[in-house]
């Protein structure tokens, strides 16, 4: 039975991206298994021996995710975690030439996501595989295409504490894929770009032309992002925004898209730098049309400002009409988009039932009230070593909790002032810097973040497969430094994309 499992398993994936036919799908245990027990009594597998589970890892797990499979393993409930560290089977790769350590070239992150690749197809030894699992994460989300991993609202559906009820429904149905639920991420963050309303009008979300035009009437001297040059504004409104030209799910890429041309060719119309995001070049006192913006934290409805020039930092409300969430500029409106941060994880689909049982006892512990309120915030006090003033500071988990629950724990300790730190001193580059008119977070902020993230309907994987990420890099500068026309670039990363997607499994 095994061998068969293991042979579906090799020819799904080795076919899943090529020759333009259907992935099909892991095989599947015959019934789903069920979800979280009330009773606390050990799992054991159909031998009666306790249960081990190995979670596939290339890079250290964020340190709650250990306690948490610590304080797991200590309970005597019949199963142990256990991690196999693909770093340790790869210790000579990722040094310089002085023996430091540097992380992974390109083309070490390929040798090991083979060999994860072979394993996960040829082995059982992973019960567990996250983005964590691969040198390139993005690899993770062409696995899911093929049907490797197990439908997780299967274990939710008697689970009276971790189901779509007690989780945020819009993340969850945003991560679906034919109705099923292969991973959902613990915490999730917002990606969209802001503007003064004077400059951008006051609706959200916007189309390219739109985009286009109020740039034309921004005043002499204005900037997009702080830059004037062509690089720096196609990183942070184009590249920025790469994932919505490359479709994980089908294998495709589609970067000959009308609205990558038209975006390509505006920020062609700048001076070109000959290659990097010149940081020299920002003029932070410029008129500007729009910059970036991540949403992590209720703390964000309220936006700090600082003008270098006065050494002074000022404070509005995203909700107070003063500046409008305009996204990324689309032909659809639909710029802004959703992503998950922290730890996601799926359980393989063609482990047994038993184990698939174990492994979503596990992993339900991740998505709890308990553990998503308490992984929030940690505080660090120290002293001021010039004054001897006492610090207290906070570091936040960036993201919004995915369980409800834990979502509005969170905002009534923030209305509540439970987070407030004391003793610290804002300093830009030497000059420290009066805070102005500073605003305390309401509950009309948190409201107008929940209606705004409700409202977002894309969902994108954050990173870029760095081969990917190269071919556009290549062919874009080339065109920006006027070595080649608009159609010769596009034609070629869409080509060269495509075969690199196809490649892929």
């Amino acid at each position: 039975m095994k061998k068969t499992a293991v042979l579906l398993t090799a020819a799904v994936v080795l076919t899943g991206c090529g020759g333009g036919s259907e992935p099909q799908p892991f095989p599947e245990s015959s019934h789903y298994p069920a979800g979280a027990e009330e009773s606390s009594s050990p799992v054991t597998d159909s031998t009666g021996e306790d249960i081990v589970l190995t979670i596939a890892v290339l890079y250290d797990l964020q340190d709650p995710v250990k306690e948490l499979i610590s304080r797991f393993n200590s309970e005597d409930n019949g199963i142990t975690i256990q991690i196999k560290d693909y770093s340790k089977e790869f210790e000579d790769l990722g040094y310089d030439e002085k023996g430091v350590f540097r992380g992974y070239n390109d083309e070490e992150r390929k040798k090991i996501d083979f060999a994860v690749t072979q394993d996960l197809i040829n082995k059982d030894e992973a019960d567990l595989v996250g983005t964590f699992s691969f040198g390139n994460s993005a690899k993770y989300e062409i696995f899911k295409r093929t049907g490797a991993f197990a439908d997780l609202y299967s274990f939710m559906a008697d689970d009276p504490e971790v189901n779509p009820d007690t989780l945020n429904r819009h993340i969850l149905s945003l991560n679906e894929r034919d109705g099923k639920l292969c991973s959902v991420p613990t915490y999730y963050t917002v990606q969209t770009m802001i503007g003064e309303s004077q400059y951008v009008g006051t609706e959200q979300n916007w189309t390219i032309d739109e985009f286009i035009d109020c740039w034309n009437r921004m005043p002499e001297g204005s900037s997009v992002c702080w830059s004037t040059e062509s690089e720096g504004i196609y990183y942070d409104i184009l590249r920025a925004n790469t994932t919505a030209f490359i479709d994980y799910a089908n294998c495709e890429t589609h970067f000959d898209a009308p609205d990558f041309r038209k975006l390509l060719g505006f920020c062609s119309q700048f001076p070109s730098n000959m290659g990097i995001k010149n940081e020299e070049s920002i003029n932070r006192s410029a008129p500007q049309l729009v910059r970036s913006l991540m949403l992590t934290d209720y703390q964000d409805s309220i936006v700090r400002e600082i003008s270098y020039d006065r050494h002074e930092a000022g404070y509005y409300r995203l909700r107070d009409g003063s500046h409008t969430l305009v996204g990324f500029p689309t032909s659809d409106r639909n710029g802004a988009f959703l992503c998950g941060t922290n730890f996601e994880c799926s359980i393989r689909a063609d482990i047994s039932e038993e184990r698939q049982r174990a492994a979503w006892r596990f992993l339900r512990e991740l998505y709890t009230e308990d553990f998503q309120t308490g992984q929030y915030a940690k505080r660090i006090e120290s002293t001021d070593p010039q004054t001897g003033d006492s610090i207290v500071q906070y570091i936040f988990t960036p993201g919004f909790p995915v369980n409800n629950a834990a979502r509005r724990n969170i905002a009534r300790s923030l209305l509540a002032g439970e987070y407030e730190e004391s003793g610290i001193k804002l300093a830009v580059q030497g000059h420290e810097i009066r805070e102005l008119n500073k605003l305390s977070l309401d509950q009309a902020d948190i409201d107008f973040l929940d209606d705004y993230m409700d409202s977002i309907d894309r969902w994108e994987f954050p990173d870029t497969d760095r081969e990917l990420f190269w071919i556009i890099e290549d062919e874009v500068l080339t065109f920006l430094h006027g070595e080649q026309d608009i159609d010769t670039t596009i034609n070629l990363i869409q080509n060269r994309a495509n075969i690199w997607i196809s490649e892929q499994s």
